[in-house]
């Protein structure tokens, strides 16, 4: 068929109006196109950090002080990078940090079937390297344990297996009851429930060797696991008002 306005014309065709299959052989010619159609889960966690959620600028908002120094490239082993660009948006959609989402199996939650980067927005919402989209899987619809992991924080897993299709939400942060392990997995601040921050060492546990790797930092700046609130500076309230607290903590599944 075809379309005109002005001096354009537009021709097009949809669908195909006969299609044959001769074989011969090994050999099979196929006439007409063929367009394959690749249908990918889009996860969108929702999760707050202690550290930026402490304190906050905004109520109900983390602080993004660390987006100006965010790397593009994710510090988890994917490796995956985004533009600078995305960390210019400011307000609520505002980047925070990288984190690390699984899908990990329905049976056995310590199989991790899927993982994959993504950026963490100042209210909570998980998002692809675009800054804007939900997490972006290849695995197949089906029912996943959800995780979160941050470079300094405790990961948290959802409770029960998720039936993920299409797009998802997957909040973890209203409710503990949707965490696995409930409120050893997670702290309440102001009605939210945060992701523990202090594992400095990334070993799952909060311990006193998280605050000696942090002594030995104090008075450095940037972008740094040791930067508990996640403010730019490493300063003596990281060890005294995040990891002395949090101490004995660690991951539940």
């Amino acid at each position: 068929a075809s379309a005109s306005a002005g001096n354009i014309q537009i021709l097009y065709t949809l669908g195909e109006v006969n299609v044959q299959e001769r074989s011969a052989g090994n050999i099979q010619v196929s006439e007409g196109f063929i367009n394959p159609q690749i249908l990918a889960l889009r996860v969108s966690p929702k999760v707050f950090l202690e550290g930026p959620y402490s304190s906050p600028e905004t109520a109900g908002l983390m602080n993004d002080d660390l987006r100006t120094i965010l790397p593009t490239t994710s510090p988890y082993a994917d490796a995956l990078t985004c533009n600078a660009s995305v960390f210019t948006t400011t307000g609520e959609n505002a980047i925070v940090d990288w984190v690390l989402v699984e899908l990990r199996d329905a049976a056995d939650r310590s199989i991790v079937i899927e993982s994959r980067s993504a950026l963490l927005q100042r209210d909570g919402d998980v998002v692809d390297v675009d800054g804007t989209s939900g997490v972006s899987f290849t695995s197949s619809a089906a029912s996943y344990y959800v995780l979160v992991n941050h470079r300094n924080h405790l990961a948290i897993l959802s409770a029960n297996p998720i039936a993920i299709s299409g797009s998802t939400l997957v909040d973890l942060s209203a409710n503990p009851s949707a965490v696995f392990g409930t409120t050893n997995a997670v702290t309440n601040i102001g009605g939210a429930y945060a992701m523990y921050s202090g594992d400095f060492d990334a070993n799952g546990q909060i311990q006193q060797s998280d605050t000696a790797g942090v002594i030995l930092l104090l008075g450095s700046s940037g972008y740094s696991a040791a930067d508990m609130d996640m403010n730019g500076q490493i300063q003596i309230t990281d060890i005294n008002n995040i990891i002395t607290p949090n101490l004995g903590s660690g991951e539940q599944f």
